[in-house]
């Protein structure tokens, strides 16, 4: 913290005193926002305006398979090829595949148009990140709905099931008894942590005789976020109070500290500000208690798990190893396997350094989908950039996609091999997933930039929440979400796939009964809601930085005007 001495007595004395004070800035209380439901990078819609694509049918192929690996039906195949026998196919043959379409459960019944409940799990924290007993609280929600309470030894009150989407703010009493709105927010469906983290901690002791020489507090390390006493350089007695602020990057990333290396890292890699890198990052990741993040979290489908556990239970069946996934996509930054693969074979990015190093991409000859290798004019062999998936078998991104070693819409493919499948889980080292996601952040603005975008008019926290929208949308769709050109039925199928079918139909009721509106609505409100830069800037910097939290359908207009 700052070496600015705030005195805890008004005069010295000579005997024993007991102290009770606050330490900190004159700053606001930070919120971080945690739902259980929040959006899912998807494999199965790839892009939303699929086109047809060929396949050169292989040794041991068969129609049921070919149609299994590209996510269609055989006889889709079978009717846009004119194949009349469909147990008559060939190496060597090539067949149009259909594009991809997607169906998903309807409601079984018009949904309640009665807003969703969403239970919240309240925290609060001081500075030094320890809870926050005995503060006095008061919940108010936009309805009407006011709950007051009293936090216990853990720094939680109880939870409450609210009407979710309505606006909800959060008082605390100080111990003059002045009342304050530290939060205001509004809840998504579902199950929701809220941590509140206060600039100040509480100081309480008694003054005693030090020992020691002058300097010794000065000199010694402490850990962060602990409070010691001792004797400073002056020889004067001190109560110090351990934070990360303030420091040369004006960085403040609360129990997420320890992913401190990591973060200045792809800072300086990328030429952000580590505020934005941290609030992307915090967006994408699952969080353990307290709010730390998780690099071992993966995408599962709690409904399914819970019905198949159900199942299993009536049957007298273990449950223990039920799983169900989402999507593929894995690790503290959500990257699906075929992401995490593009990234890895695209040349110049932390993953091809790594994969490079560790010899498992080289480039090596071009094949064409009939596995003949393609050339040149000159008759030299195409190379392109390929991962070795075993010992002399070598394979580029789109041949890991187009030969199924991706699929299955789970983090660990089944015909992944064990190359494959080692280097999909270093989704789950921090250090890696964070650069990965700053490159491929990079990466994608760079290319709106060149499809004509201002990106270069943002600042790095208005940048913070494109590279989350590329992230969650891919390149071709984040463009077709700026334009507003998503139909009508992409969206809708987009929604169903992220907030299920009741859900999204109630988004497209309050939107004129549009699934293109809904969809933006939602998509638009987590990112505002979520991707907060103020939160990993050093208190006392806050107000002189002058980082403005601008809403995302401002950026959007910035850009393309």
């Amino acid at each position: 913290m700052s070496g600015k001495l705030v005195p805890l007595f008004e005069k010295p004395h000579d005997r024993p005193t007991a102290y009770d004070g606050l330490l900190g800035w004159s700053a606001e209380w930070k919120c971080y926002l945690d739902p259980e439901g929040k959006p899912v990078p998807l494999d199965d819609i790839i892009s939303l305006d699929a086109t047809e694509t060929e396949v050169v049918v292989r040794k041991g192929d068969t129609l049921s398979k070919i149609a299994n690996q590209h996510h269609c039906a055989v006889d889709d195949i079978v009717k846009l090829n004119g194949i009349a026998n469909p147990a008559l196919i060939y190496p060597g043959q090539r067949l149009r595949i259909p594009a991809p379409y997607y169906t998903y459960d309807e409601p079984v019944q018009e949904p309640d148009t009665s807003p969703e409940p969403c239970l919240l799990s309240f925290t609060f924290f001081d500075l030094i990140e320890k809870p926050l007993a005995g503060l006095k609280v008061k919940i108010v929600s936009a309805l009407g709905d006011v709950y007051e309470s009293v936090t216990d030894d853990m720094g939680k009150i109880k939870d409450y099931l609210l009407k979710a989407e309505s606006q909800i703010q959060v008082f605390v009493s100080s111990a003059a008894g002045k009342v304050k709105e530290v939060a205001s927010f509004t809840p998504m469906p579902g199950k929701m942590d809220i941590i509140l983290t206060s600039p100040k901690v509480r100081v309480k002791g008694k003054s005693v005789a030090l020992e020691g020489t002058p300097g010794y507090l000065d000199r010694n390390k402490h850990e962060v976020y602990t409070i010691s006493e001792g004797r400073n350089s002056q020889g004067k007695p001190v109560v110090q109070v351990n934070h990360v602020c303030p420091n040369n990057y004006d960085l403040s990333l609360g129990k997420n500290f320890i992913y401190w290396n990591e973060i200045i890292a792809a800072s300086e890699r990328s030429g952000f500000i580590p505020q934005s890198i941290a609030a992307v990052i915090n967006a994408e990741a699952a969080k353990h208690k307290g709010g730390i993040w998780n690099p071992d979290s993966v995408c599962l489908s709690s409904e399914r798990i819970k019905a198949e556990k159900a199942r299993r239970r009536e049957l007298g069946l273990p449950t223990d190893d039920v799983a169900f996934y989402k999507s593929s996509a894995a690790g503290m930054t959500q990257f699906l396997n075929g992401t995490w693969m593009d990234e890895t074979l695209r040349e110049g990015t932390f993953l091809y350094e790594k994969a490079k190093a560790s010899g498992l991409v080289a480039f090596m000859p071009k094949q064409d989908s009939s596995g003949e290798v393609v050339t040149e004019l000159s008759g030299r062999p195409v190379l392109e950039t390929k991962f070795q998936v075993s010992l002399d078998l070598w394979k580029s991104s789109k041949e890991l996609k187009r030969e199924g070693y991706l699929d299955g819409g789970t983090p660990y493919p089944p015909k992944a091999t064990y190359a494959l499948k080692t280097w999909l889980d270093k989704r789950f080292v921090a250090e890696y997933a964070i650069m990965a996601a700053v490159d491929y952040g990079v990466h994608n603005l760079e290319a709106l930039e060149k499809a004509g975008y201002r990106i270069a008019a943002l600042d790095d926290a208005e940048k913070a929440k494109l590279i989350y929208l590329t992230h969650h949308l891919g390149l071709t769709d984040t463009i077709r979400f700026i334009k507003g050109t998503i139909t009508e039925e992409a969206a809708k199928r987009l929604l169903i796939a992220q907030v299920g079918a009741g859900k999204a139909k109630e988004y497209a009721e309050i939107n004129n009964r549009s699934y293109s509106a809904g969809h933006r609505e939602w998509l638009l409100s987590f990112i505002d809601d979520y991707i907060k830069v103020h939160n990993f800037i050093c208190p006392e910097k806050i107000k002189e930085l002058n980082i403005k939290e601008v809403e995302t359908i401002k950026i959007i207009k910035k850009v393309v005007n």
